[in-house]
Parts: structure tokens; sequence; C-alpha cells
């Protein structure tokens, strides 16, 4: 599956059936491997619950925690301007490394009409009305949508990983959500873990399905 990096336009195409396809690209936070296996195996939990067609998985490698997406790359979505604001807003504004740990599974819609099934995530140590590291760091990513004319996002951030999305709103319960987590007190899930780095990542459409490429990297330890 070859890549065509076209770097004096800032532009990024994958060659899929002899087409080339710009990416979609978003800032997201990794996380760690153990974590997205436990992560998607809660996802099979829940997938259990319905037929074969409705529950629609995402796969351990695309597991992130989304910080802001910016679109279709064209016009004011371009990643060489994108990669350079970032750069030049965490050089200034940098919070630090960030440690969090996996919450609650909750669902996007309601219980009776959930659409989406997703993991919060909390930053560690942080008191309550305390903005932390994580906020300031997702202000500083929005700021840089803004700056290349995307219009503000509406909609609170709500730190989560997306498991898996509903092809029909579904009914599902709290104790089906609570029932996906894994009881062993030493899984990842229970573990803080400390995220050094944020990536500007590219998503591509696949045979399979959205692949998701890592374009750049900037990391969040201070100087």
């Amino acid at each position: 599956m070859p890549a065509t990096d076209m770097r004096g336009s800032g532009t990024v195409a994958r060659k899929h059936g002899g087409a080339a396809q710009a990416p979609r690209l978003f800032a997201a936070l990794p996380l760690p491997d153990a974590l997205r296996r436990e992560l998607f195996a809660a996802s099979g939990a829940v997938a259990r619950l319905f037929p074969a067609s409705v529950f629609r998985r995402v796969p351990p490698e695309n597991l992130h925690l989304t910080m802001r997406f910016f679109g279709p790359e064209g016009g004011p979505v371009d990643r060489g301007r994108i990669a350079a604001l970032l750069r030049e807003r965490l050089e200034t504004g940098c919070p630090g490394p960030l440690t969090l740990k996996a919450a609650e599974v909750s669902a996007f819609g309601s219980l009776r009409r959930a659409r989406i099934v997703w993991v919060g995530l909390a930053e560690e140590g942080v008191p309550g009305g305390d903005p932390g590291r994580l906020l300031p760091l997702q202000r500083e990513v929005e700021t840089v949508a803004r700056d290349v004319g995307l219009a503000p996002e509406t909609r609170p951030f709500v730190p989560h990983v997306t498991l898996g999305r509903l092809r029909v709103p579904s009914r599902l319960s709290a104790g089906d959500l609570n029932a996906a987590r894994p009881p062993a007190p030493d899984a990842a899930w229970s573990s803080p873990f400390t995220v050094r780095e944020l990536g500007l990542f590219g998503s591509f459409l696949g045979p399979g399905g959205a692949v998701y490429e890592r374009l750049e990297r900037f990391s969040l330890t201070r100087d």
C-alpha cells in the first residue's frame, strides 16, 4: 500500500486501487499497547450483546484519544501548516507530559438509544475544578484549528476513546457497560500511564476500513 508524500504542497496521498487519496487529519494522543488490547477486549464484550452486523468495533491499532479532528486534507486543512502551528504552540505553551487512566464505559446518545460506546480517560491526580494539563493541551490544539480557518468546535471536549459504533440506535444498560471492564485489579485499565507526545494522524480509507497513520510527532516534554 504505497504512500506518496508531496512535501512541497504539504499533501500526503495514499494509493488505493490506483487512485491517490488525501487523508483525513486529526490530532490525537497514543495509548499503551496493553491498554489498547484491553479496550479491544471490552468492545468484544459489548459486541456479544448484539447481532454481528450491529456493532462495529474499532480495531486495536486505531484506538487513541482524539484531541481535534481537522477534516479531509485540502484548502485550510494543510498538513504542513497544521504541523508547523502545532509545533509553534507547543514550544511556547506545552503543558508537559500527561498521566492518564481509563475510567468509565459510557455511550453517546443515551443508554436507550446508544450510538457510540466509549471509555472515558481521566487525568490522574487532578482534583475537581483543576484543568490539569489535558484541557490546556486541547485548547492549544483547538487554537491551531482556528488559526488555519476552521470553525470553532462547539461541543464540549470529553476525553474518551471510541470502542465502537452501533449501526442503529440500540438499548444498553449500565450493567452491560460495567461488565465490559476487565475484573483483574492489576489490569492495564486500572494503571495510570504517561503520554509524552502528541501525534498528527492521517486516516486513509482502505478495503477493510480506515487505516490510521501517524504523520507527525510533537514532544510534550519541556526542555
